[in-house]
């Protein structure tokens, strides 16, 4: 029996754009994330799903809808599988964040699985809530292929899980606006099929 977990990043948004941490704030696409959005439904049009889950932020909705376009699925949308909360440095660029809490911020890009961000997450519990929701969907889902839309931070903590890998490895996971990772479920042992594919975004330009 196993389960096959079709992981995809929501396209741009502007704060991806301008490089500011985004967290929980409900942000829309770029023109150019659209475009990515409609290239990503288009990689995923033959694929055979039998269901599709969503982070509940407008980001996602709009990927999942457009992949749905191909498939007529239900679109589960769940809270849970929203990016990790950054609280007070929410819509701020790292520029900014490193003149208010520059201490804090280093030791986040050195150990980031030692830091609760101020009033928002600690890794530790994005990841905990994630692989929470992970189980339940794979549990529900036996022999399955499911797609997943959701956010850069649980990509990471699904494919760190199935790589063996501690959270300290979270700045070596590269997680790209409309890249798709693909991870199959067989009793307790997972296997990276498919990690952060790009290559159906090649012909994009860097419009706007």
């Amino acid at each position: 029996m196993s389960t096959t977990l079709i992981l995809i990043r929501h396209g741009e948004t502007p704060y991806n754009r301008d490089r500011r941490y985004q967290g929980h704030r409900d942000t829309p696409l770029t023109r150019k994330g659209k475009r990515q959005t409609k290239e990503t439904a288009l990689r995923l049009r033959n694929e055979p799903l039998n269901a599709i889950y969503s982070s509940d932020l407008r980001r996602t909705e709009y990927t999942a809808k457009a992949i749905n376009r191909y498939h007529s699925l239900k679109i589960r949308t769940l809270p849970q599988l929203r990016e990790i909360d950054f609280g007070d440095w929410e819509g701020k660029t790292h520029d900014e964040i490193q003149r208010e809490w520059r201490g804090l911020l280093d030791e986040w890009e050195r150990e980031p699985s030692k830091i609760k961000i101020p009033r928002g997450e600690s890794i530790q519990e994005l990841a905990e809530r994630t692989k929470t929701t992970i189980k339940k969907i794979i549990s529900t889902h036996p022999n399955q292929r499911v797609a997943i839309v959701t956010h850069g931070g649980p990509i990471r903590i699904i494919l760190m899980d199935a790589l063996g890998l501690g959270t300290d490895n979270w700045w070596k996971t590269i997680t790209s606006n409309g890249g798709i990772s693909i991870i199959e479920y067989q009793s307790k042992r997972a296997k990276v099929l498919l990690q952060n594919d790009t290559s159906h975004l090649k012909n994009l330009t860097n419009g706007k």
